[in-house]
C-alpha cells in the first residue's frame, strides 16, 4: 500500500512538471520564471497613435495623441521618436520621454511650400532596457485653399 502511494505521488509530480513546461512556467534555461520574475527587457508595453489619419493644408498643423500602455501596471521609462514624414513636415513630440501608461502629443507642422503627398509615419517607443514597440499613423498634405 505504501509503495502504491509513493508511485502515485511520483506520477503526480511528473504530470505537474509536464504541465508547467507545456504552459510556459519555465524559461528556455529551465528556470522557473515565477521564482525570479520577469527581467526589465521582458516587461511588456504598447504604443498607439490616436487620430490615425489627418489631412493637413500647407502651412497648417495637426496634433496626434500617442498613447502608451503598461502591461500589468509595470511602468517603465520610454523614449519616443517619429520617422517616415514627407519632405516639408516637421514633428514635435511632447514629452519625448515618458513612462509607459502615459500619453504624449505629436504635433506635425507642414511648410507652406510642402508638396501635396500622403504618407504613413512610424512612432517608435524604446524602453530604457531596449524593448521597442512601433505604431503607425497617416498624414495627407493638401494644397492650401486660396
Amino acid at each position: 500500500m505504501v509503495g502504491s502511494f509513493h508511485r502515485a505521488r511520483q506520477a503526480l509530480f511528473v504530470c505537474m512538471a509536464a504541465v508547467g513546461t507545456a504552459c510556459g512556467d519555465l524559461d528556455s534555461t529551465g528556470e522557473a520564471m515565477a521564482a525570479r520574475g520577469p527581467t526589465a527587457s521582458e516587461r511588456a508595453f504598447s504604443v498607439s497613435v490616436a487620430a490615425g489619419t489627418e489631412t493637413i493644408s500647407q502651412g497648417a498643423t495637426a496634433t496626434y495623441t500617442i498613447a502608451t500602455d503598461a502591461a500589468e501596471r509595470d511602468s517603465q521609462p520610454l523614449s519616443l521618436s517619429v520617422t517616415g514624414l514627407p519632405a516639408g513636415v516637421t514633428a514635435v513630440i511632447a514629452p519625448s520621454t515618458l513612462n509607459s501608461g502615459e500619453t504624449a502629443l505629436l504635433e506635425l507642422s507642414v511648410s507652406p511650400t510642402a508638396a501635396p503627398a500622403a504618407a504613413t509615419f512610424t512612432v517608435t517607443a524604446v524602453a530604457r532596457k531596449g524593448s521597442t514597440r512601433k505604431a503607425t499613423g497617416q498624414v495627407a498634405i493638401v494644397t492650401r485653399a486660396p
